[in-house]
């Protein structure tokens, strides 16, 4: 059945793969999942080795080949489309035996690039984020390490090509390893063919290491540069190669699209393991897991580390003293074998830290079968259709239909040929006119042009590329109803872009990975700020030595934490930057001022003004912001605006004890004053009884002198008295008493 994997040939002496559905408690031992599908003796050999058998590795090959030869001869006809080879030899040649000249109008080619273009402008960002707090500065130096080693591997432009290879025949393959040039970045990226990237059709093509079995990678090469790779193993190699050369021819029907290709490049073709001629070779490195057991460290910031003879004794030491809790268990871990045929060159374990395949994927579309697919599969029928009419419409237009009965003309082929010419000339037999009947074929081209403007609109609806996004004239007059249609565009392409983002992820997952396990001496990074442009320089793992000479700290020490993977797709159209700096400048009218110059430097920024660097050198003087502080880091920033904040505190603080000073002096002052005037107020209350009491006195002598001078004269009026004669007593007369009221 089509599209069903293809059980993997007999040829060789694997036997056929054996799968059992296990769930739960029903798990088969981690034996038993590993040698699977092995026989007695290799298995036996195999639990003592985790080197993967020769024989084991040819059928796993030949397995993935054959089980994904459907889709990719689908994947391979959905790239003819988009690049414009979309007549199949036998639609052809039926066009052309039937009097059509075949017209190929490519409306998947403006489809596909409105996505690609969307990819290209709203480019994703791989940010680092801390797990813990004191990982925070860290953080944002492993991000900018991110963007170091995209840098340097042109990483934006491979991941644009992994992308295309996603959206064209449905996946796109990206490697993260290491590079042994010590003249270029020690950590490499590098763009893989997808016709050239094969693995367990059993399994997802997401390669999860739990469940994918073996992930290869096959591509041409010279036999000089395969031997460079092994200068020890060249004598072999060769014999190799002239091996596979006598004996290669059988195995033809195997060939796949890389082998397409790489004959169209040659005169002589070439086989499916080597070309004699060119003297190039096609080997094979697959990918595979095993089960080993190991002893992990883990640390209370969820740092994990496997404890393993390679360390340092000290470091073994450290390690265990300081971790929160010792792991024996089995895990994954990956090898990697390389050989030609049965030539086997190498059977190594995988020199990267972490144990993922390295092998990033791009995919479009899965298909239920979990086989790739991507947006010309969708489109190629209706863009057949499309070609087919308007030939057919341009065939009807420049042909006529002409009926003719016997003895109109004498040489009817003649006839033809000049009823169908714009200025044809044609003789006929006396009668002959009432005998012809000529048909204009443009009657009857207007119902295949309705036809085919269903189609290109089907093609639009299906791939999310309408006029609105593409920026045609449509029948959309208001608004909101293009941004509507945008937004419908958007949504179709959703699934899209969030497989695009998984794979941002994995990919800054393993780098990462690679930048803690190879980024082991100091090294020097180029931080330019995203906004000012200003450049500055990091050291990492920078040793610090005490007085004694050893090291006594590392400061940002890269190879230690772990880290949160956060893609951020911040759309960088027109439209969306429009909206984004009218959003902050309606935010600068009702900011505080000290707020408004720098949402006027993040407006500034998003516009598409040129030259819009210098402008804004010029203006951040004006709006408040200094030249020290374009240069300085983002952490030298936020200790600065630290610093001014304590500086501020402390000037508030000083402030209000002068403050209080003064007004505790002025409380002093008042006291001061109301004492005096008590003081005043005393003293002339005490002058008002000194005088008082001096009047007292003075009356009070008054008092006595004036007694003293009454008694003198009572005194003398006596003596005086008492020297005159007695007086004679008057004679009484007694009267009646008068009643009350009256008088004498």
């Amino acid at each position: 059945t089509e599209g069903i994997p293809c059980p993997p040939p007999t040829r060789l002496d694997e036997p056929r793969r054996r799968r059992l559905p296990v769930s739960g408690p029903e798990l088969r031992s981690a034996s038993e999942v590993r040698f699977r599908g092995l026989p007695p003796k290799e298995a036996i050999m195999a639990k003592h080795d985790n080197r993967m058998p020769i024989q084991t590795a040819l059928g796993y090959v030949e397995e993935a080949r054959a089980a994904s030869r459907d889709w990719r001869a689908k994947s391979w006809r959905d790239h003819e489309m988009y690049d414009g080879d979309q007549w199949t030899s036998e639609d052809r040649q039926r066009a052309v035996d039937a009097g059509i000249d075949p017209l190929t109008i490519n409306r998947i080619f403006p489809a596909i690039n409105l996505i690609l273009g969307s990819q290209e402008l709203n480019r994703a960002n791989i940010i680092a984020k801390a797990r813990t707090a004191k990982d925070g500065q860290i953080a944002e130096i492993m991000t900018e390490a991110l963007a170091f080693v995209l840098d340097q591997n042109d990483g934006q432009y491979r991941i644009g090509q992994a992308f295309k290879d996603a959206v064209i025949p449905g996946i796109g393959w990206l490697y993260c390893g290491f590079n042994n040039d010590p003249r270029q970045e020690r950590i490499k990226l590098d763009f893989r063919d997808w016709k050239e990237v094969f693995w367990d059709p059993f399994a997802s093509p997401w390669l999860e290491s739990d469940k994918c079995r073996y992930a290869f990678f096959q591509r041409w090469m010279d036999l000089f540069d395969l031997q460079c790779l092994y200068p020890e193993r060249k004598k072999e190699i060769g014999e190799a190669f002239s091996g596979l050369s006598a004996h290669d021819s059988d195995y033809s029907y195997m060939d796949d699209e890389a082998d397409i290709v790489e004959q169209d490049k040659r005169v002589l073709g070439s086989t499916r393991w080597s070309d004699p001629e060119r003297r190039r070779i096609r080997p094979v490195q697959l990918w595979y897991p095993v089960l080993e057991k190991a002893v992990f460290a883990l640390f209370p910031d969820g740092q994990c580390v496997e404890v393993n003879t390679k360390l340092p004794d000290a470091q073994v030491y450290m390690l265990v003293r300081n971790a929160q809790q010792l792991i024996t268990t089995s895990v994954r871990k990956l090898r990697v074998k390389t050989f030609i045929g049965s030539y086997e060159l190498s059977d190594e374990p995988s020199p990267f830290p972490h144990g993922q395949y390295p092998f990033i994927p791009f995919i479009g579309y899965l298909d239920r079968y979990l086989n790739p697919f991507g947006v010309p599969r969708m489109l190629s029928g209706q863009n057949e259709e499309i070609n087919k009419r308007r030939s057919m419409n341009l065939a009807m237009l420049q042909k006529r239909r002409i009926i003719v009965e016997e003895g109109a003309a004498d040489d009817l082929q003649n006839l033809y040929e000049e009823a169908n010419k714009p200025d044809g000339f044609m003789v006929l037999n006396p009668g002959g006119r009432s005998k012809m009947e000529i048909i204009e074929g443009a009657q009857l081209s207007q119902y295949q042009i309705q036809v085919l403007e269903q189609s290109e609109k089907e093609i639009q609806q299906i791939s999310g590329a309408n006029d609105e996004a593409m920026g045609y004239t449509s029948n959309a007059n208001s608004g909101k109803a293009i941004e509507l249609r945008r937004q419908q565009s958007s949504t179709i392409m959703a699934s899209l872009f969030g497989n695009y983002r998984r794979s941002m992820s994995r990919l800054g997952q393993l780098v990462i990975a690679n930048v803690q396990g190879a980024w082991t001496a100091e090294k020097v990074l180029r931080i330019t700020d995203k906004m000012t442009n200003a450049e500055r320089f990091v050291t990492v793992n920078q040793k610090v030595l005490g007085e004694s000479g050893d090291v006594v700290e590392i400061h940002n020490d890269i190879t230690q934490g772990m880290y949160d993977v956060i893609v951020s797709d911040a759309p960088a159209t027109d439209s969306v930057r429009e909206q984004n700096m009218n959003l902050l400048i309606e935010w600068c009218k009702q900011s505080p001022p000290e707020v408004i110059p720098y949402l006027m430097g993040m407006a500034m920024e998003m516009s598409n003004l040129p030259n819009k660097d210098q402008l804004m050198m010029k203006l951040k003087p004006m709006m408040g912001i200094t030249p020290e502080e374009m240069d300085m880091s983002p952490e030298e920033l936020q200790q600065r605006a630290q610093q001014e904040a304590e500086a501020k505190a402390q000037a508030e603080q000083m402030q209000q004890q002068a403050q209080q000073q003064l007004m505790q002096a002025g409380l002093e002052k008042a006291g001061l004053e109301n004492e005096l005037l008590r003081a005043q107020i005393d003293k002339t209350r005490s002058e008002a009884g000194m005088k008082a009491r001096e009047q007292d006195r003075k009356e009070f002598q008054t008092g006595i002198e004036a007694g003293n001078a009454i008694r003198q004269a009572r005194n003398e009026d006596a003596a005086v008295a008492s020297l005159m004669p007695p007086a004679p007593l008057p004679v009484s007369n007694p009267q009646p008493p008068m009643p009350y009221g009256q008088t004498y």
